[in-house]
C-alpha cells in the first residue's frame, strides 16, 4: 500500500470511528415514540384436546428495524394460547430484546382473539423492565401482526412479521 493511501484510510478509518463512538455515546431521551418492523421465525407445538380445541406453545427469534427506540434489536419471544372452534383465543407470552450494546427490554404480549387463516391481528405489548440505558422504562405498543403471508420453512415453524408503534417513558 502507498503511504498516501495508507495515511487516507487512517484518517477515514479514525473519523468513522471518533463520529461512531459520539452517536453511540449519546444519551437516550426520557421519552419518546418509535415505529418500527419486526420479522421473527418460530416454531409451534400444538396439543389437540379433543375435536374443538387445541392447545399451542410458540417460541421465536426475531429482529426490527425502523425509527427510535427498537431500532436495530434482536428478540426472543414466547408464550401460549390456545384455540376453540377455529378462533384463536387470547394469546399471552413475553418478549427479551436486546440492543447491539447487550442493553437488554423486557415485555409482556396480550394478543386479541382471532379467526385461524386471517392475514393479521392485533397485540399489546407493555415494557416490563430493562437493564443499562432502559433502567425503569415504561410504556408499551401496538402490534399489528401477519401471520400468514410466508410459507414455513419446515414442518412446525412459522414466520411472522409485525408493525410496532408505540411510546416509552424513562425515569
Amino acid at each position: 500500500m502507498q503511504p498516501r493511501t495508507t495515511i487516507l484510510s487512517a484518517v477515514t478509518f479514525s473519523a468513522a470511528m471518533f463520529f461512531g463512538t459520539a452517536a453511540m455515546a449519546t444519551d437516550l431521551p426520557k421519552e419518546g415514540t418509535y415505529n418500527v418492523t419486526y420479522s421473527s421465525f418460530g416454531t409451534l407445538k400444538s396439543t389437540p384436546v379433543g375435536k374443538q380445541v387445541a392447545l399451542f406453545a410458540w417460541d421465536e427469534n426475531g429482529l426490527s428495524v425502523g425509527n427510535g427506540l427498537l431500532d436495530h434489536l434482536t428478540w426472543h419471544c414466547w408464550g401460549l394460547f390456545n384455540v376453540m372452534n377455529g378462533i384463536n383465543q387470547t394469546t399471552s407470552g413475553y418478549c427479551v430484546a436486546t440492543d447491539p450494546n447487550g442493553d437488554q427490554l423486557a415485555a409482556s404480549v396480550v394478543g386479541d382473539k382471532w379467526p385461524q387463516g386471517t392475514k393479521s391481528f392485533t397485540a399489546l405489548q407493555t415494557w416490563i423492565t430493562g437493564t443499562g440505558k432502559y433502567a425503569g422504562i415504561s410504556g408499551n405498543n401496538k402490534l399489528e401482526c401477519h401471520p400468514g403471508d410466508f410459507r414455513p420453512a419446515a414442518e412446525g415453524t412459522y414466520h411472522l412479521y409485525c408493525t410496532f408503534q408505540g411510546g416509552y417513558k424513562l425515569p
